[in-house]
């Protein structure tokens, strides 16, 4: 559990409002790149991809918290630490309010997220 609870900023929530729809089809495509036959070919290049990505528990609105936390932690980090590393790790696993070991995947995934626009 969190020590410190992390809180977004109007800015951060501002930003992910404009982000999501394009990380949702990430998200998709992504799925699609590894077989699933319930994801929609997006027609997208992915940079990062998941292990998980089978079955209904992986709709991106089950994982949407984990998605803005990683996302908005490498607007806030990702000067200082451009690329996820251990010491990223630490402070968002301390930060982070929810399950990070089940969530941690799709954090990372978000962390190294860049927007194509």
């Amino acid at each position: 559990m969190a020590t410190k609870a992390y809180t977004y900023t109007d800015d951060d929530l501002s930003t992910w409002e404009r982000i999501k729809k394009a990380f949702a089809n990430d998200w998709e495509q992504t799925k699609a790149d590894f077989g699933s036959d319930t994801a929609r070919d997006m027609d997208q290049d992915v940079d990062d991809t998941l292990k998980q990505m089978a079955g209904s528990d992986d709709a991106f609105e089950n994982r949407e918290q984990a998605f803005r936390f990683g996302y908005t932690a490498q607007r806030r980090y990702g000067t200082e630490h451009p690329k996820w590393n251990d010491d990223v790790d630490a402070r968002l696993r301390n930060e982070y309010d929810g399950d990070y070991e089940a969530d941690r995947d799709y954090i990372r995934h978000a962390y190294g997220y860049q927007s194509k626009s």
